[in-house]
């Protein structure tokens, strides 16, 4: 029988040390004969009747070793699955990896289930429906950590939002785990960032205001949701990264109908608002419905409108309507909401949402 012991001293096979890159032939010496696959990329070495199987990228050393704990149809698949014994400090393998969730460490962002780190050497299972199908053992390489860049100086002028985003941090951060894929938080911009992404075309650019918002904090792209959002008219809006404001404002530039229509086509839009086309060039997106609506920011208000007012722009509907006086507004009501517990939005994060 196989027994791999690994503690934090050393990592053992029958009793025998190994370090990776790993020898082949001294793996043959403990394991016994193998069958090869010579693959475009990589060569894999299987051990049939001990479900363990070898890679390497040279043939003569491997990188590393998977455990196989599930029969799998490939032609290089073990055909019988791991019967030894494995051990992390002398505790079974799997028991030591699912009663020690807060010791595991996530190999990259997506990372769920994340590794057992021990002696140098990472351990990730892989996991189906909550049973561990592989197991692949190799180093573990620590990724240096990035530094975070110097935030941008506020504008003396707009130095109130940092308050009001450390409040809607601090009201999300009771709900969602930092570690949730969807809190999608990131450093703030850069003036790089500015620099690249600001200007909309000759005649339009993203306001201080919001150029300041994000000084403060951006978000990463995330293609299903974000927890940073604003809850308007029982729809969820995602705060956008910045660098996706113009794009989606080229996007709904391409909707305007390039002539004037009729005042009485427009019954739905508030005195606040100026319009007489799809939208006003000069209304800037920062939040998105994912559905063809946003929540724009208003640089060209209407004669009863206010400047920096912010307008829900229904899609299929004429309404463009003013649902905050201000981004300050908008958060502030955001808030409201979440200390109230009354955003639904949340249960589906958390995987609470009705099935």
């Amino acid at each position: 029988m196989i027994r791999i012991n690994v503690t934090d001293s050393g990592f053992k096979i029958n009793n025998t040390n190994f370090q990776f890159p790993i020898e082949v032939e001294k793996l043959k010496q403990v394991l016994g004969e193998y069958r090869k696959t010579e693959t475009k990329y990589n060569v894999i070495y299987t051990w049939d009747e001990h479900g363990i199987s070898a890679y390497s990228k040279n043939g003569i050393f491997v990188e590393s070793l998977l455990i196989c704990l599930k029969v799998e149809e490939y032609e290089f698949s073990p055909k019988k699955i791991f019967n030894g014994e494995m051990t992390f400090n002398n505790e079974n393998a799997i028991n030591s990896f699912n009663n020690n969730k807060d010791k595991r460490v996530k190999l990259f962002k997506e990372d769920k289930g994340g590794a057992i780190i021990l002696n140098g050497i990472s351990f990730y299972f892989n996991v189906e429906d909550g049973i561990s199908t592989t197991i692949e053992i190799q180093n573990h390489e620590k990724q240096p950590e990035k530094e975070t860049p110097t935030s941008l100086l506020l504008d003396e002028r707009h130095k109130y939002l940092l308050p009001l985003w450390k409040e809607w941090i601090a009201e999300i951060d009771k709900i969602i785990p930092q570690d949730n894929d969807y809190f999608n938080l990131t450093h703030g911009i850069m003036e790089d960032d500015i620099k690249k992404h600001s200007q909309l075309d000759k005649d339009t650019s993203i306001p201080d205001e919001l150029i300041n918002f994000y000084k403060i904090q951006n978000v990463e792209y995330n293609a299903v949701t974000s927890a940073f959002s604003f809850s308007v008219n029982s729809w969820e809006y995602d705060l956008m990264p910045f660098k996706d404001i113009k794009e989606e404002w080229e996007g709904i530039q391409d909707l305007q109908s390039g002539d004037r229509i009729k005042e009485n086509n427009l019954p739905e839009h508030s005195e606040k608002v100026k319009t007489d086309d799809y939208t006003n060039p000069k209304w800037i997106p920062f939040a998105t419905g994912r559905n063809g609506d946003y929540l724009l920011y208003d640089t060209d208000p209407g004669d009863k409108g206010k400047y920096g007012q912010i307008i829900e722009l229904q899609n299929e509907s004429w309404e463009r309507n003013v649902i905050a006086k201000s981004i300050t507004e908008l958060i502030q009501n955001e808030i409201g909401l979440l200390k109230k517990g009354q955003i639904k939005k949340y249960d589906f994060i958390l995987d609470k949402s009705e099935k």
